[in-house]
Parts: structure tokens; C-alpha cells; sequence
């Protein structure tokens, strides 16, 4: 035992100069290399970090209740089509409709799950903060990042703040009810309507303020910066939260496939009850 460790120890004593000799100045390269990476990773870090403080001043609750009012009614209206089609595959007959109990119980199995997916994809917005803070990273430099958070930290630049959100969601809106596909008289949905309804007309009487009374907000929003960052959010914001939306919705369907074996203690409760 002893033997091996004198061999080891006249080993590494035989590596140590080639290890000084050779290794050193590869070793001192790497440890300069992050040295002067170090000041780059911390201002790049620094950036991302006010990138994310800009993103969270945000809050898109009207635009998350309009997008999550279109997609429940999509939802809705294929649950009732999943499960008028059961009704002719099983042939239940004409009780079998929205207004009979076991209908409704269905559809409630069917929309529970279904909303929360819809949560997890959509409403959460967890995505959305991610694009936002790429467009943000490519389209404004660290200096602007910091004009922008400095500003809207103001009594007027929170103002801004929300005329910013709700322009988002004035252009989400639009871009549902001009294409026909957002319709505002679905039975069953009456309170996700008015909440929406709600929450639109409270941000856009809390956004309102005297223009004349800020020349700050005024140089903000006719500076370079200003400017961009207004055309940024209200139009290509609100075009990523409708791109996910008909994304969304374009699955709704298979989604609501997946979750029609929900629907069979109410079809066989039904059965029973008019059969049986």
C-alpha cells in the first residue's frame, strides 16, 4: 500500500512541470477570456433584466378577457356540435338538446377541462411575455430600455401604461368582430361577456387623463422612442396575441375530441331516464 502511494506521488511530481510548462498559458487564456467576458455578460444580463421589469409594467387583463371570451364561445359551440353529434351516432332522438338537463350536465363535463387548458395556453400570458421581451431586445437599445421604465414609472407614464394596454385591447377586439368570428350573444356565457364589457369600460375611463397638463407625457409621445414603442405594442403585441389566438382556436376541436369520454355518465343518465 505504501509502495502505491509513493508511486502515485512520484508520478504527479514527473506531470507537474509539463503541467506548469505547457498547460499554464492555455489555463491563463480561458481565465483572461471571462475576465473580459464578464462586463459583456453582466450588461447583457443587465438589459434582459429591465426588459422584464418593462414587459411586467403591463397589464393585459382586458385583452386576455376578450381573447378568453372568444375562445370559450369556440369552445362552446364545438362541445354542442361533439355532442349533437353523439346524440345521432347513439340515436337519443330530438330530447336529446341544449335545453335538456343531461345535455347540460355534459357540456359542463366537457367545458370544465376544457377552460382550463385554454387557461394554461392562453390567459396565462406566460408566452406572450416572452415574444414581447424578444421584440423588445431586438427593437431597443439599453439606453432606450431605460428612457421607456424611467418614464412610465411617472404619474403620466403609467397613464401611458394603460393607454398602451388598452389599445391592445381596442386592436384584438377589432380584429375578432370585423372578421366576423367573435360573436356578443352566446347563451351560456353571459358572465364571461360582462366581464369583458366591464373591464374594457374601467380601463378606458382609468387611462383617460389631461393631455395638456403633462408636457412630459407630450415629449414622450411625439419623441423616437415614444413613438416606436406605441406602434410596438398596439400593433405587433396585439398581432401576437391574435396569432395565438387563432392558433388556439384552431385546436379547440381536436382538444374537445380528446374530452368527449367526460361526456358519458350524462349521455348514459339520459339514456336511462328517456329509455329506459
Amino acid at each position: 500500500m505504501n509502495g502505491f502511494r509513493l508511486q502515485r506521488l512520484e508520478s504527479l511530481d514527473s506531470v507537474g512541470p509539463r503541467f506548469l510548462g505547457l498547460e499554464f498559458p492555455r489555463l491563463a487564456l480561458v481565465v483572461a477570456s471571462l475576465i473580459f467576458a464578464a462586463p459583456l455578460l453582466a450588461a447583457e444580463t443587465g438589459k434582459s433584466d429591465k426588459i422584464d421589469e418593462l414587459v411586467s409594467l403591463h397589464d393585459l387583463k382586458t385583452a386576455v378577457a376578450i381573447g378568453d371570451y372568444y375562445l370559450r364561445q369556440r369552445t362552446l359551440f364545438a362541445i354542442r356540435d361533439r355532442l349533437a353529434e353523439i346524440g345521432r351516432r347513439q340515436g337519443l332522438g330530438p330530447d336529446w338538446n341544449p335545453d335538456d338537463v343531461h345535455w347540460k350536465q355534459a357540456e359542463a363535463a366537457l367545458f370544465a377541462p376544457a377552460a382550463k387548458q385554454l387557461d394554461h395556453g392562453f390567459s396565462d400570458l406566460e408566452w406572450l411575455s416572452v415574444e414581447w421581451a424578444q421584440l423588445d431586445d431586438r427593437d431597443f437599445s439599453e439606453r432606450d430600455i431605460d428612457q421607456l421604465l424611467a418614464h412610465f414609472k411617472t404619474q403620466y407614464g403609467r397613464k401611458q401604461v394603460m393607454i398602451v394596454d388598452h389599445g391592445v385591447a381596442v386592436h384584438v377586439q377589432s380584429a375578432l368582430t370585423f372578421t366576423g368570428k367573435m360573436l356578443y350573444d352566446v347563451p351560456g356565457l353571459e358572465a364571461e361577456r360582462d366581464r369583458m364589457q366591464h373591464l374594457y369600460n374601467q380601463e378606458d375611463t382609468d387611462m383617460r387623463f389631461n393631455f395638456q397638463d403633462s408636457p412630459e407625457g407630450q415629449q414622450f409621445a411625439l419623441s423616437p422612442v415614444g413613438k416606436r414603442y406605441f406602434v410596438n405594442a398596439m400593433l405587433k403585441v396585439s398581432g401576437m396575441i391574435s396569432k395565438r389566438l387563432d392558433d388556439t382556436a384552431a385546436g379547440i376541436p381536436q382538444m374537445v375530441d380528446s374530452l368527449s369520454g367526460r361526456a358519458e355518465p350524462a349521455v348514459q343518465a339520459f339514456r336511462r331516464y328517456h329509455q329506459g
